[in-house]
């Protein structure tokens, strides 16, 4: 498939969450390595990632410079309450399959206290160490959603609990992404929601499509044959 193609492919794809630009653990970065989002945080991404163990954490990161939330900036937006800055919208799927019904990823997202991430009580437990001046916003799933049809990748997957807020601060951002009952299996960290389909997103879209409509990011056999039916 040329990048024509791929492109039509994506003008043609009318939902929002069926039109990011995917990025594949172990081919665009390595299993041990954090993922780098690149400006504009806006940008829709799916980030396709592995829980390999039973304590197994994923990690990607962000940096919001004072430039960013500048408020001549044309993507500043306001909150309920007035406050100003850039919206981040983030969740996780999960290959609808048998194997894979009880992979319910907890994600955190981490950066500057402000409004939406603040200190959590003591008797919540991390599997990671909040750093000084740190806060955190959790977004739990403890049940899976609809199924839906990816068309990107022809995959089915079960849909998730989404966040979508104002952050606000300048600084370093995390999101980690863990199982807390330890299950193991494959997930996709979707972030972002505007579509922007440059030179650069559409090669990257164009690497990897023969991969994803192969369900090669799927481990599980099985679970590649129920969710790729």
């Amino acid at each position: 498939m040329n990048k024509n193609q791929v492109l039509f492919l994506l003008m043609s794809i009318s939902a929002p969450a069926y039109s990011h630009v995917p990025y594949v653990e172990g081919l665009d970065f390595t299993d041990s390595e954090a993922y780098s989002i690149q400006a504009p945080i806006e940008k829709s991404l799916a980030i396709y990632l592995s829980f390999d163990a039973k304590d197994d954490i994923d990690q990607s990161l962000f940096t919001l410079t004072e430039s960013d939330l500048d408020e001549k900036n044309s993507s500043i937006l306001a909150d309920q309450q007035g406050e100003k800055g850039r919206k981040v919208v983030f969740n996780t799927i999960v290959p609808a399959c048998a194997p894979y019904a009880n992979i319910l990823p907890q994600v955190a997202l981490v950066g500057p206290i402000q409004e939406r991430l603040t200190k959590l009580s003591p008797e919540i437990a991390l599997p990671f160490t909040l750093e000084e001046g740190e806060g955190v916003y959790l977004l739990s799933n403890d049940q899976q959603g609809e199924v839906f049809k990816e068309n990107f990748s022809g995959t089915s997957y079960w849909q998730q609990q989404t966040a979508e807020f104002i952050v606000t601060k300048p600084g370093s951002y995390k999101i980690f992404v863990w199982e807390p009952q330890g299950q193991i299996g494959d997930y996709v960290l979707v972030f972002g929601d505007q579509e922007i389909f440059g030179p650069q997103e559409i090669a990257q879209a164009t690497k990897r499509i023969n991969f994803l409509r192969q369900g090669r990011e799927i481990k599980n056999e099985e679970c590649r044959k129920t969710a790729k039916s």
